[in-house]
């Protein structure tokens, strides 16, 4: 689920294959599929050929399978970790402040046990995994999905 600015909340389904770095992304209300396999990212803008780790850049909940991918470590003027907080056993909360800006801070709460970033509070947006399944080697990958409507936002899961 994702939720940017004062927009209202919207699902996704992402499904990743992390042997060939491929995934593909369906976005609640959204036509197009977002997709990457063998070296092309394939969005609405069209295809371009970019590595897997600046493929998430159309497709933010694809940083959250990554956490070292996504926008808040090492660029200059970057965001640099000053707290680093244990949540109810094998959660952590991690939270960055802007070099320039002490003001200006996100957040990522990583699950020690998959290494997945399950919460992200970015800048200008807010991105929560809901579930997380791991598919067999063998099992076909899922349709486009049918989202139903949010009744409200997801209860906090540590």
């Amino acid at each position: 689920m994702m939720r940017g600015g004062s927009a209202q909340a919207r699902q996704f389904q992402l499904v990743v294959d992390e042997r060939d770095e491929s995934w593909t992304c369906d976005r609640q209300g959204d036509r197009h599929r977002d997709q990457y396999a063998d070296g092309v990212l394939h969005s609405i803008d069209g295809p371009v050929e970019v590595g897997f780790a600046r493929s998430g850049t159309v497709a933010p909940p694809v940083r959250l399978l990554t956490p070292e991918l996504l926008p808040m470590w090492g660029s200059p003027a970057s965001f640099v970790p000053i707290l680093v907080q244990r949540i109810r056993g094998h959660w952590l909360l991690v939270t960055c402040e802007h070099e320039r800006d002490p003001a200006d801070r996100v957040t990522v709460v990583i699950d020690e046990g998959d290494g997945i970033a399950h919460r992200w509070y970015g800048t200008s947006e807010v991105t929560v995994l809901t579930e997380v399944r791991v598919m067999d080697d063998d099992e076909p990958a899922p349709l486009r999905p049918r989202f139903s409507r949010l009744s409200e936002w997801p209860a906090l899961e540590y």
